[in-house]
């Protein structure tokens, strides 16, 4: 049984341990892997080795994320692969894609949008897809899995979760945004507050009396929201570490701010879990919240985090801070 594993340059070390999984698994099973060393050898034609190991495999396992997405050579792939095994394969009524999506892909979004789109997706980081893939290639192809396979996968979704958590930018992965209590009156949302990205910096302006009226009333709170729409699993790091903290920075040059709040909310609805309130100094302010404090079924299932001011909070009514640095250890 000779498997092609189809994976972007960035998630090498994750696919080559997955790699090595399904080769421990079985004697029977060879994994085709380009990033492995000596698989393509020095001065070979990289697109015909390709198209070789496709015609003389069995199963084409891509291993969808968004860096998959983010390469040209993989769509190309992933599309020749479909179209180049579908004569072989699927006349026969036997199946030849299985993909595999990465966390924090999710498996419904994995092939959305493409003719695979109705192709059953697993999820790499899932113990009970991976025993269905295995179930299926002992009871489908006659692969003999061999002995101490659930020890093997517990060590690979053991070391894939380490792989993914140190990997993960809490910033990257989610959409930015900024919110205000709009009841007030504003001629464009903008002049109330904007935020850019700056050497990987969340940088906020606000002015709470863009129009410089007086007599007004001031936005009740603005909130910049660091919204996940695949929900963050915050629980998967208190289980390497049950002191783990959120850290972030926040950077207050031109000394705007006296206070932030830090809100946390889960689910669809965006309900709140926990508040949590910090002073703010001039110049740099190094601040975490521990974990293990908001330690529920919830915490698996964040849709926000949020960094929240209001009036009370500012020096001056127009101003300016970075939130940046915010990670999970």
């Amino acid at each position: 049984m000779r498997i092609f594993i189809s994976h972007a340059t960035k998630n090498r070390e994750i696919v080559l341990r997955f790699a090595e999984f399904l080769e421990n698994a079985s004697s029977d099973i060879i994994v085709f892997c380009s990033s492995e060393d000596g698989s393509i050898k020095v001065g070979e034609n990289f697109i015909e080795t390709i198209f070789n190991e496709l015609n003389n495999s069995d199963l084409f396992v891509p291993v969808i994320s968004k860096e998959y997405y983010e390469s040209k050579f993989c769509m190309i792939e992933l599309g020749v692969a479909y179209s180049y095994l579908y004569n072989q394969y699927n006349k026969k009524g036997e199946d030849y894609i299985f993909p595999f999506a990465l966390y924090p892909m999710q498996k419904g979004q994995a092939l959305s949008g493409t003719p695979m789109a109705n192709i059953q997706t697993g999820d790499l980081s899932d113990k009970k897809d991976i025993h269905s893939f295995l179930e299926y290639l002992s009871a489908d192809k006659g692969v003999d899995i061999g002995a101490g396979v659930n020890r093997k996968l517990h060590s690979f979704i053991f070391d894939l979760d380490q792989i993914l958590l140190e990997d993960q930018n809490i910033i990257e992965i989610a959409k930015i945004n900024a919110y205000f209590d709009d009841s007030i009156e504003f001629k464009c949302r903008e002049d109330i507050v904007n935020t850019s990205i700056a050497e990987k910096m969340i940088v906020v302006n606000y002015n709470m009396n863009p129009y410089e009226r007086t007599g007004i009333k001031y936005p009740n709170f603005i909130s910049i929201v660091l919204k996940y729409v695949d929900k963050l699993d915050v629980c998967r790091y208190l289980d390497f570490n049950n002191q783990a903290e959120l850290h972030f920075e926040v950077i207050n040059f031109t000394n705007s701010l006296k206070r932030i709040f830090v809100e946390f909310k889960y689910s669809d609805s965006n309900i709140i879990l926990e508040t949590f309130e910090f002073p703010v100094g001039y110049g740099e302010n190094k601040l975490s919240v521990p974990l293990d404090e908001m330690r529920s079924k919830a915490l698996s299932n964040i849709s926000e985090i949020c960094f929240v001011i209001h009036p009370d909070d500012v020096v001056e009514e127009e101003g300016m801070f970075k939130v940046g640095a915010v990670e999970i250890n």
